[in-house]
């Protein structure tokens, strides 16, 4: 099938690429992405024109959603009924997939586009729940541009590399892009319902004081790090064995690619300096600012000062572990420059700066700071992500291993941090 709509776009292009993705929202098993990142790849080949291949693909996309709204908003469930099975989605299908619908609604419909399995049935379900058509179209529409802009400016990028990654980086990029789309609604959302927000945070900043000096919560508080650790544990393994088995060399290939395709020479100077926030004299001062706020708060200072050593020398000695662990068990790696799993910059990263985060939370009292509470995990997290983009975009790391860095650094990061609260805990009862 695939080869066939290669060879069909090759003869017929611009009107392949708006009939399959018509008819792809229509529920028929065929491929919109394959077809629009090829037509990507046509047009670096200069056979296509960029912008009439986007216009065509969310056009064909915006018809084919819209007649599956109108189609499930006429004959609703009994259209199912008698020809589901024809497109392998009957009853017992539609039972799962509606439930999922009718819990998130309309709110993923932008999303939908980027979810296998998911898009095809998106309009009919709009229409069988009696969703308004104005609702519909503002989501559906949005999500239909998105898709079609992302997967022909993906084949376009990928160049001559398309045979080789279009399968692997569609599906990269679809979680990337869905992500975006995620971070994008909360920005939306926040300026939107801003008065609201701040009510919120104000009172979710009144409770969290509260939250911290009952037994009973800090328990459950103990309980939610420990469901991380163990999230975090599981994560680490399930990276080992793709890495022993190597089954990331993909993800490697793809990841280098398209940053490489992204980020051109211009932002050497930005990528420099995202380095430079995870060099050992920067972790140092970073910890030293940590110890700094420790000390002047006072409160449980020999505590957390020793589970502060902990996290950080005892992580320095547990990467060199881990390091010479993943170099015996698969030393064909060969020389010391491929001894990189885990990464042992983004492994301290998230060790210094994640200690440096929670303490600053969990000690935040001026008024003025309070409301940092709410967002420096978000940035925590936000320069993470752009530290791994920058070890990737100079080639001095492989995305697997500043992957396995993350998660074995979170692993040992949340384990100290269980501890820290259980003796705080048990400190408490006590006193």
């Amino acid at each position: 099938m695939a080869l066939l709509l290669i060879t069909l776009i090759g003869q017929h292009s611009y009107l392949l690429i708006f009939l399959v993705n018509l008819l792809e929202l229509l529920a028929l098993p065929i491929s919109g992405e394959l077809t629009m990142s090829y037509s990507g790849y046509l047009v670096f080949q200069g056979k296509m024109n960029y912008f009439l291949s986007i216009l065509l693909a969310v056009l064909g996309a915006i018809i084919g959603i819209s007649l599956s709204y109108l189609i499930g908003n006429k004959f609703g469930y009994r259209l199912i009924q008698k020809y589901g099975k024809y497109i392998h989605f009957g009853p017992g299908k539609y039972q799962k997939t509606a439930k999922w619908f009718d819990h998130h609604g309309n709110k993923l419909l932008i999303l939908a586009f980027f979810i296998p399995g998911v898009r095809h049935f998106t309009g009919y379900f709009s229409g069988i729940s009696k969703l308004p058509y104005l609702t519909f179209a503002r989501n559906a529409y949005i999500g239909a541009f998105l898709w079609g802009v992302t997967f022909v400016t993906l084949g376009k990028i990928l160049g001559p590399e398309w045979d080789k990654f279009h399968h692997s980086a569609s599906k990269y990029l679809g979680i990337g892009i869905t992500s975006l789309i995620i971070f994008i609604l909360i920005i939306f959302l926040t300026r939107r319902y801003k008065l609201f927000i701040k009510s919120f945070i104000k009172r979710y900043i009144s409770s969290l004081s509260k939250f911290f000096t009952t037994l009973r919560r800090m328990e459950i508080f103990i309980f939610c790090l420990f469901a991380v650790f163990l999230l975090m544990f599981i994560s680490t393994l399930g990276l080992s064995e793709e890495y022993l088995n190597n089954e990331l060399n993909e993800l490697n290939e793809v990841s280098r690619y398209l940053i490489r395709k992204l980020f051109n020479e211009d932002w050497k100077t930005v990528m420099n300096g995202l380095l430079f926030l995870q060099t050992p004299l920067f972790l140092l001062v970073i910890s030293f600012v940590t110890f700094s706020v420790l000390f002047l708060n006072r409160r449980d200072l020999l505590l957390e000062s020793l589970i502060c050593l902990s996290t950080i020398i005892g992580g320095v000695l547990l990467k060199k572990i881990l390091i010479s662990i993943f170099h015996y068990l698969k030393p064909s790696l060969g020389s010391l420059l491929n001894l990189g799993f885990p990464n042992e910059q983004s492994f301290m990263s998230v060790l210094v700066y994640g200690f440096f985060v929670f303490i600053l939370v969990r000690h935040l009292t001026k008024t003025n700071l309070q409301s940092l509470r709410i967002f420096l995990p978000f940035i925590f997290l936000l320069l993470l992500f752009l530290m791994g983009i920058a070890n990737v975009y100079f080639s001095i790391r492989l995305l697997s291993d500043v992957l396995a860095g993350y998660t074995f650094g979170a692993t040992w990061l949340f384990l100290n941090l269980v501890l820290l609260e259980l003796f705080r805990l048990i400190q408490n009862k006590v006193d």
